[in-house]
């Protein structure tokens, strides 16, 4: 991954706009840390067979392409829209299927992959140890997974709680003032935003994997990473459910400038890394 100063892109194929859900948060510097701190663990060379499962619009496809053009890529994303997304700006540099974890044994043959990246989507996985298990069927022997997550128990700092509190409470005000109350709950909310470091380990150990190597670094993330991850859709329905999830992205937006303009602050996030390998 590039650094903030010099983030590379590959142009969009035939100039089209990509998805706007997680443009902002793609173009953030502080996002490409967390990212460039995955892709380090990713191997370069000798044109390897890659999959980008989870891969959203592109956007780690993208750097994976710019730091090694050999390799063979494959994305994958249940959301055929941001797969058209990723596909208006990479075009044919890379294989598409539509599909999510537990599906990647149906969709390709064992041992396909070298080497399989989750970027900042495994806490959307619902089955685990389903997911972990399809996996492991489409790696090569020696193939690595490697996967991290920012959304996990143990990933915020308790400091940091009362400001989470405040955006999302003040959102909701906000939405009650249009005529918009928020339902009492997230419905649907993933359930792998409660698992533990830990609970990632034990699962890894349970589909036959070894070479576990796990990391968690700190990250410091301001004002612009905040308002970004207020416009993705995992966040704004999660902060505000029953809202239409652009709306609901609008609110938090305003209800962050407000408490910036009150305060400025930042806060800490915990991002844990892991690669393992297929024996």
């Amino acid at each position: 991954m590039n650094s903030p100063a010099d983030t590379g892109s590959l142009p969009a194929a035939g100039g089209a706009e990509p998805s706007t859900d997680y443009a902002a948060l793609r173009r953030d510097p502080e996002y490409a840390e967390l990212n460039r701190a995955l892709l380090d663990l990713v191997p370069v060379g000798s044109g390897p067979a890659v999959l980008d499962l989870g891969c959203g619009d592109g956007a780690v496809s993208e750097q994976l392409l710019l730091r090694d053009p050999a390799m063979s890529l494959t994305a994958v994303d249940p959301d055929p829209a941001l797969l058209d997304a990723a596909r208006a700006r990479l075009g044919d540099r890379i294989r598409f299927a539509v599909g999510d974890a537990a599906s990647v044994s149906r969709l390709f043959p064992p041992d396909a992959f070298d080497t399989v990246v989750l970027a900042n989507c495994v806490h959307l996985v619902p089955d685990l140890g389903e997911a972990l298990g399809a996996i492991g069927r489409v790696l090569t022997g020696g193939g690595r997974l490697v996967f991290n997550s920012a959304f996990y128990s143990g990933a915020e700092s308790a400091a940091d709680l009362p400001a989470y509190a405040e955006l999302v409470g003040t959102a909701r005000r906000l939405a009650r003032r249009r005529g918009l109350p928020p339902a009492r709950s997230a419905t649907g909310r993933p359930s792998g935003l409660r698992r533990s470091a830990a609970d990632y380990q034990t699962a890894l150990a349970a589909g036959g994997f070894t070479g576990v190597v796990t990391t968690e670094r700190v990250f410091t993330l301001g004002r612009r990473f905040l308002a970004a991850l207020c416009s993705t859709p995992m966040f704004a329905t999660a902060a505000l459910p029953g809202i239409d999830r652009h709306t609901a992205a609008e609110l938090l937006a305003e209800a962050l400038e407000q408490q910036y303009e009150r305060a400025p602050f930042t806060i800490t996030r915990r991002c844990v890394y892991f690669s393992a390998t297929k024996p």
